[in-house]
């Protein structure tokens, strides 16, 4: 009779999504300083070598969990900056979109930047790399309008930070640290004059 060894054996199918799980709901309940990869490896159902093996550490697998709950791939996959309509309307149209997806995930949000604000080492490896791929994603974005003659021949990456801060603020102060809701008639009042600043400037001509 064959003998597997948990140390050397591929991991059964599934293992990486029930590990996943698993380290997300326990991060969630007990803070990153609290959760053990031995308590992941039960949840799981898992060996607790099989961890090591999949993610090399536990904070690879934070690193690893985080990517892979964040909304980032929605967000791709619905923002959209060829649609028709002035720069105005397409800016403020998938803004509504991604802070949608936002509120949809808040509790993860609240998650992540409370292990990163306590784990610096986390948030140079975690949050960098977030940001840095929403940056890339949302200056491909600015680029169609750029291209398209709806925006002036600006620097795409500087657009796209200039773009993405002014949500990020306004979903910071209004749903991760404020009251948690805003009136839909003054978030639209909101987005509108921000995009109309963004796209024509504030400064008198």
């Amino acid at each position: 009779m064959s003998v597997v060894n948990a140390a050397t054996s591929p991991p059964r199918k599934g293992s990486r999504e029930r590990i996943s799980a698993a380290a997300f709901a326990l991060f969630a309940e007990r803070g990153f300083d609290g959760t053990t990869t031995r308590a992941i490896a039960e949840r799981a159902g898992v060996n607790e070598v099989t961890i090591f093996r999949t993610f090399g550490s536990k904070e690879a697998l934070f690193r690893q969990v985080a990517m892979e709950m964040l909304p980032l791939r929605r967000i791709k996959a619905g923002v959209d900056f060829r649609i028709e309509g002035t720069a105005e309307d397409v800016l403020v149209q998938n803004a509504r979109l991604v802070l949608g997806i936002l509120r949809d995930n808040l509790h993860i949000f609240m998650i992540l930047v409370g292990e990163l604000w306590r784990h610096p080492e986390l948030k140079d490896e975690v949050g960098f790399e977030m940001f840095d791929q929403a940056v890339e994603f949302l200056a491909a974005q600015m680029m169609i309008m750029i291209e398209d003659g709806r925006l002036r021949n600006v620097d795409p990456f500087v657009a796209a930070r200039s773009w993405m801060g002014t949500v990020q603020s306004h979903f910071l102060s209004n749903y991760l640290i404020g009251a948690g809701t805003i009136d839909p008639d003054a978030e639209e009042r909101l987005l509108r004059g921000w995009a109309d600043i963004f796209v024509n400037g504030a400064g008198r001509r």
